[in-house]
């Protein structure tokens, strides 16, 4: 009885299984095919995974924008120029003009600004209106004082750009704009017209007037040329081709205001001397 249970069961096996090994014998590369729909997906999908990458790698570094280093020097001609409201919170006085609180204390903030936009940046290192007040000599002498400095830091260092900075002495229904919901300083250039190449310093002050607009419209109140009675007419610009005088916002001005147009500046400065096109001068001294 056992005997013929096992005969049974394997005939049935038998008959199942047989299907099965004629198949797969009359189609011997179905193994490989099996094997192959194994491996090959991962492989192609790792090599797909890789080329895409590269893809992406090679175009992302073809949009990248190399900025090369610039080298800037900033004075304070009127160094005791000051804001009555950043004066005010400091002292409780509403002074247009402070020793300590004034434009100078920005340097910091110049500096951070522009070293994210990749420009280094030095200040000459004179208070003119003390220099002015040890030596007795008036106001409209500031040119003369720092000039001397001025004068040996240019021969002996080439710079990209120099800015003589200001503060305006309008108020603040005129020095101040609103953008964005924000409030900026207002921006304007000063060219001397009395010495022989000015034009090329006007010129020079009206392209970054233009950078300065395009980033926030409004913020440059453009170039003013001076000559004539009661002003400078030179202003050190005869010292290099592309110095600018800068005045930035006005007495009423804040503290974030000015931060605001200081980070305006730096960016249009760095837009300005990464323009290849821009071929008005090459570095600053004669």
């Amino acid at each position: 009885m056992r005997n013929q249970t096992r005969i049974i069961i394997g005939l049935f096996l038998i008959i199942f299984i047989s299907p099965i090994i004629i198949a797969t014998l009359s189609n011997p590369q179905q193994i490989g095919i099996m094997e192959m729909a194994d491996e090959k997906p991962d492989e192609k999908a790792d090599e797909k995974a890789v080329v895409v990458y590269a893809a992406t790698q090679n175009q992302n570094l073809d949009n990248i924008k190399i900025i090369e280093p610039r080298k800037a020097l900033l004075l304070f001609t009127h160094s005791h120029e000051s804001f009555i409201p950043i004066v005010k919170n400091e002292t409780g006085q509403a002074e247009v003009y402070h020793s300590t609180s004034n434009i100078t204390a920005f340097e910091d903030i110049i500096r951070n600004h522009f070293s994210l936009n990749s420009i280094e940046t030095e200040f000459l290192g004179i208070d003119t209106m003390s220099e002015l007040k040890k030596t007795n000599r008036t106001f409209p002498e500031a040119y003369n004082v720092v000039r001397p400095y001025l004068t040996e830091n240019v021969q002996n260092n080439k710079y990209d750009i120099i800015i003589d900075l200001h503060r305006d002495s309008t108020t603040r229904k005129n020095s101040t704009l609103t953008y964005n919901n924000e409030t900026f300083g207002k921006i304007y250039f000063v060219v001397g017209e009395e010495h022989p190449n000015y034009l090329i310093n006007k010129s020079y002050a009206q392209h970054l007037s233009s950078h300065l607009n395009e980033l926030v419209p409004g913020i440059s109140k453009g170039v003013i040329g001076k000559k004539g009675d009661h002003v400078d007419g030179i202003y050190n610009q005869d010292l290099a081709n592309n110095m600018v005088l800068i005045e930035l916002g006005g007495i009423d001005n804040t503290q974030e205001e000015i931060n605001r147009s200081i980070s305006v500046l730096a960016k249009a400065v760095s837009e300005l001397l990464q323009d290849e096109s821009n071929n008005l001068v090459s570095h600053a001294g004669l």
